[in-house]
């Protein structure tokens, strides 16, 4: 158990060995996010079974509205952080999942640290940088952690679930994510900073059919390695000058339970 009035931060370094897009970012952050919610009885089923109940329930069932609920919150929240990483001059530093009643007194908190170099989506495609591979690395890492383990077994009713995102945007302010620039997280939560890394650097064979390809007229050949790093250069160009503050998502995901 927690000590009470007493900050508790466990690191959860995830070392990956291949570089991460900005896609496979959002598919991370996305199911750690379904995988929070479950395990701290947010939603009373799994995502996916969640999805075939309601698939099967009618407008008059008891539990429709709620679980209708859920899927367009989600959805939304999705939808906009997925633009986060496609916009440019906007750099995302650190995405926060908030579990409590208000972001000032959470019961628990998840930073998640994004590695500096992300590969650009629109550059490079998921066939040659699947995000299963890093997935698989975070789910490891989070059951290897034991303190996570026991923060997952302690019982929360249904409350509220923020998102917050830690960036450097040189673009006019989204009506989605609001400023929050005298933030600070709580010292009083049990929090898990989740550092993802690419501990083997940024790879330069890569193959993508939508990287830029240059053409040499002395080898009448075309190469994609020999421009990788210009490519890499200019897909991680997002960075702003605009200094790092906190951006809370307008959308709160609501816990429900199932009624019988």
């Amino acid at each position: 158990m927690f000590a009470r009035g007493k900050k508790t931060e466990t690191a959860i370094p995830v070392k990956l060995e291949e570089p991460l897009t900005s896609e496979g970012c959002l598919k991370l952050i996305v199911e750690l996010l379904k995988y929070l919610l479950y395990n701290k009885q947010q939603i009373p089923f799994s995502y996916d079974c969640l999805s075939q109940v309601q698939s099967k329930s009618k407008p008059t069932d008891r539990n429709f509205l709620n679980i209708q609920k859920f899927f367009d919150s989600l959805c939304d929240v999705t939808e906009h952080l997925n633009s986060q990483f496609y916009t440019t001059r906007c750099n995302v530093r650190e995405v926060v999942i908030i579990i409590g009643a208000t972001i000032f007194s959470p019961k628990i908190c998840i930073r998640v640290e994004l590695p500096e170099k992300i590969l650009d989506s629109k550059l490079h495609t998921e066939y040659y940088h699947s995000s299963r591979k890093p997935l698989l690395h975070l789910m490891r890492s989070m059951l290897e952690c034991h303190e996570f383990q026991d923060a997952m077994t302690i019982p929360l009713g249904p409350t509220n679930t923020f998102i917050l995102v830690q960036k450097s945007d040189s673009n006019q302010m989204s009506e989605f994510f609001i400023p929050k620039p005298q933030y600070a997280l709580p010292v009083q939560a049990p929090c898990f900073r989740i550092r993802i890394d690419n501990c083997g650097g940024i790879q330069t064979s890569c193959h993508c059919p939508s990287a830029v390809s240059v053409f040499h007229d002395s080898r009448s050949e075309y190469h994609i390695e020999s421009n990788q790093s210009s490519i890499l250069s200019e897909s991680n160009e997002c960075k702003a000058s605009a200094p790092y503050q906190w951006y809370q998502s307008t959308q709160v995901i609501k816990g429900f339970k199932f009624l019988r």
